[in-house]
C-alpha cells in the first residue's frame, strides 16, 4: 500500500479513534453532570412530597390530639360506665366528627374495651358503641397492641373486613400521664390519599412510605401495602427490602434508614437496583408520623442517555472539517452550556430563578435541554412557593379552627383559656385594671334538646352567644366554655358593673322570643350566671374556680338569676 492511502487511513483511524475518545469523554461528563442533578432533583423532589403528604395527616393529627385531650372524653373515659358522661363524651365527639376531613371518628375505651364510632353519613347516631373489644379476636388486636406500645401517636393503614376498602388510621392514646384510659382519631379514605399523596404525574417518579420495619405502608400499587403493620410479626410484613434486586442494597437501605432513624442525616440518597433496571433512591424521615418517605427515579426514564448520541456526529463531523477546532468547539458547544447548566442547578437549589439568558445557551439538542431545565426550574419554583403559601394558609386556618367555636362563632374554650391568662398576666402586672369573670350556664338546657330537637338547641345556643356578646364592650371577650356554659371576661369593671352586665345578659335572654318551637310558639330560655372579681395573687384555676361556685349558687338559689363569688 502507497504512503498516501496509509497517510489518510492512519489520519482517519486518528479521526475517528479522537472522535470516539471525545465521544466517550463528552458522554461520561455529561452523565456525571446530569446526575449531580437527578441527585439534586432527587432531593428536592423528596422533601416536596414530604410536605405534600405531612399537610392532610397533621391536620388530621392535630384534631386527633386535641379530642385526646378533651375534657369530656377524659371524665368519659375514667367513668365509661357514667351514662351523662357517655352523653358528654358522644357530643365531644360529634363536634370534632365536623371537623375531621372524612367526618368520621372512633373511640376505643380501655376501662370497658366498648369501641364507638360514626361515619360522614351519620349511620350510626344514637348506636355509636359498635361492639366490645375482645383482645382473643383478630379484629381487636390493634388497639391491645396499641396499649400495649404506649406510643402516643400511631399511623396505620388497615383494610376493612370485606376487604373491598382501606383506610389510614390516625390513633391517638387517650391518657393522662402514665395512664391510658383508651385510644381515639380518624381515617383517610386510601384511594383518595394515594390519588392526592402518593400518585405521580412524574414519568419515572414513584414515591412510596415505609416504617421503621421497612413494611409499606403507602405503595401506588395497592398489592404492595402492608395492611395492619401493627398486629403482625416481622416475618409477616411486606417489606420494601423485597423489592430490591441485591442484599448488598437490601443492606444499604437498611443503613439508610438507621441513619435517619438517629437523626446523623435529613436525608440519604443512593442507587439501588428494582429488576433490570438502575433507580436512584432519595429517603427522608417522617418522625411526626414514624415512617418514612422513598421516592424511586428511574434513571433509564429520567436520563435518556441516547438524546446525547448526536453528540458523537457533531464531534466527527467538526473533528473532519478542521482538527484545530476542535477545542473552540467543545468548549463553545458543550463545556461551557454545562458549566452554565451547572451553576443554574446551583442557584436553583438556592432557590434562585435561573438566568433568563440561560436558554440562549447552546445550540441544538443542548438548547433544548437548557429551555427544558428553565421551564422545569420556573415550575419548581412557582410550586415551592405555592406551596409555602398553602402552607402558610392552613396553618392561620387550623390556628383560627382551633380557637373559635364553630357553631356560635366565639372564642372555644382553648381560645378563651390563652386569652384569659394574657389578661390575667396584664392585670397582676399592673398593666391593666380590675378584671371581672362571667361564668353563665342555660338552665334546663337539657330539657329544650329532648322536647324540641337538637337543631332548635343549637339555634339556642347561637342567640344566646349573640345576646351575650351584643352586651359587651368590644374589649370584652366571650367564649363558648362547653356544651351549654359561657365564659366573658371582663376589664376594667367592679363588682357593681359586673352584676349590672350579668343582669342585663340575664334580662335580654329572658326576654327574647324570637326562637320558636315546631308550633311557631316561642321557646323560654334562661341563664344561671356566677361573677367573680380578680383579687391579687389570684391563678387562673382559682378565678375560673371561684366563678363555677358562683354558678353553682346561682343554681342553687333557684337559677334565672345572678350570684357572685
Amino acid at each position: 500500500m502507497k504512503l498516501k492511502p496509509r497517510l489518510l487511513l492512519l489520519t482517519a483511524l486518528i479521526v475517528v479513534g479522537s472522535a470516539g475518545a471525545a465521544f466517550m469523554v463528552a458522554r461520561a461528563l455529561a452523565e456525571d453532570m446530569i446526575e449531580d442533578w437527578a441527585q439534586r432533583y432527587a432531593i428536592r423532589q423528596v422533601l416536596y412530597q414530604k410536605s405534600h403528604m405531612l399537610q392532610p395527616i397533621l391536620r388530621e393529627m392535630d384534631l386527633a390530639r386535641n379530642l385526646a385531650h378533651a375534657a369530656p372524653i377524659l371524665a368519659w373515659a375514667h367513668h365509661p360506665e357514667d351514662p351523662e358522661l357517655r352523653r358528654e363524651g358522644l357530643r365531644e365527639l360529634e363536634a370534632y366528627r365536623q371537623n375531621f376531613h372524612e367526618h368520621s371518628y372512633f373511640l376505643a375505651l380501655a376501662g370497658n374495651r366498648h369501641y364507638y364510632m360514626n361515619n360522614a353519613d351519620n349511620a350510626f347516631a344514637g348506636h355509636e358503641w359498635r361492639y366490645t373489644l375482645d383482645p382473643d379476636h383478630p379484629n381487636s388486636r390493634w388497639f391491645f397492641e396499641l396499649l400495649r406500645q404506649k406510643r402516643d401517636i400511631q399511623v396505620n393503614v388497615e383494610q376493612d373486613m370485606s376487604q373491598e376498602t382501606a383506610n389510614v388510621w390516625i390513633n391517638v392514646l387517650v391518657r393522662e400521664g402514665d395512664q391510658v384510659l383508651g385510644v381515639t382519631g380518624t381515617g383517610l379514605n386510601l384511594q383518595n390519599f394515594l390519588h392526592d399523596v402518593v400518585q405521580s404525574d412524574e414519568p419515572g417518579v414513584t414515591s412510596l412510605y415505609i416504617d421503621d420495619q421497612g413494611a409499606i405502608q403507602l405503595h401506588p400499587n395497592r398489592a404492595l401495602i402492608d395492611y395492619a403493620s401493627i398486629t403482625k410479626a416481622a416475618t409477616e410484613h411486606k417489606t420494601f427490602f423485597a423489592l430490591l434486586e441485591s442484599a448488598a442494597d437490601q443492606s444499604a437501605v437498611k443503613h439508610a434508614l438507621e441513619t435517619l432513624r438517629v437523626g446523623e442525616r435529613s436525608f440519604i440518597t443512593q442507587r439501588v437496583q428494582l429488576g433490570e433496571r438502575t433507580h436512584l433512591l432519595g429517603m427522608v424521615a417522617l418522625p411526626e408520623i414514624g415512617w418514612y418517605q422513598i421516592t424511586l427515579m428511574d434513571l433509564s426514564v429520567m436520563l435518556p442517555l441516547s438524546r446525547f448520541g448526536a453528540m458523537g456526529l457533531v464531534y466527527l463531523v467538526t473533528l473532519l472539517v478542521a482538527m484545530s477546532l476542535l477545542a473552540w468547539s467543545l468548549s463553545r458547544l458543550v463545556l461551557r452550556p454545562l458549566a452554565r447548566l451547572n451553576d443554574a442547578m446551583a442557584r436553583v437549589l438556592a432557590g434562585q430563578p435561573v438566568p433568563p439568558e440561560l436558554v440562549r445557551e447552546g445550540s441544538g439538542e443542548m438548547r433544548d435541554v437548557m429551555r427544558h431545565f428553565s421551564h422545569m426550574a420556573g415550575v419548581v419554583l412557582a410550586s415551592r412557593r405555592e406551596l409555602e403559601e398553602k402552607v402558610r394558609e392552613r396553618t392561620a386556618a387550623l390556628e383560627h379552627l382551633a380557637q373559635v367555636d364553630p357553631m356560635t362563632g366565639i372564642l372555644n374554650r382553648r381560645g378563651m383559656s390563652e386569652h384569659m391568662a394574657a389578661a390575667i398576666s396584664r392585670s397582676l402586672l399592673g398593666q391593666g385594671q380590675s378584671l371581672g369573670i362571667l361564668w353563665l350556664d342555660v338552665d334546663d338546657f337539657k330539657l329544650i334538646n329532648d322536647q324540641h330537637s337538637h337543631a332548635v338547641g343549637d339555634e339556642a345556643l347561637k342567640i344566646i352567644a349573640a345576646l351575650i356578646r351584643a352586651h359587651l364592650r368590644p374589649h370584652d371577650e366571650v367564649a363558648r366554655w362547653g356544651g351549654d356554659e359561657f365564659v366573658a371576661i371582663l376589664s376594667w369593671v367592679d363588682a357593681e358593673q359586673l352584676e349590672q352586665v350579668a343582669e342585663r345578659i340575664r334580662s335580654a335572654v329572658a326576654a327574647h322570643e324570637s326562637l320558636l318551637d315546631a308550633t311557631g310558639q316561642p321557646v323560654q330560655l334562661h341563664l344561671s350566671v356566677g361573677g367573680h372579681i380578680l383579687q391579687p395573687g389570684e391563678t387562673m384555676a382559682t378565678f375560673l374556680h371561684c366563678a363555677d361556685q358562683a354558678l353553682y349558687r346561682a343554681k342553687a338559689a333557684g337559677r334565672n338569676c345572678y350570684c357572685s363569688a
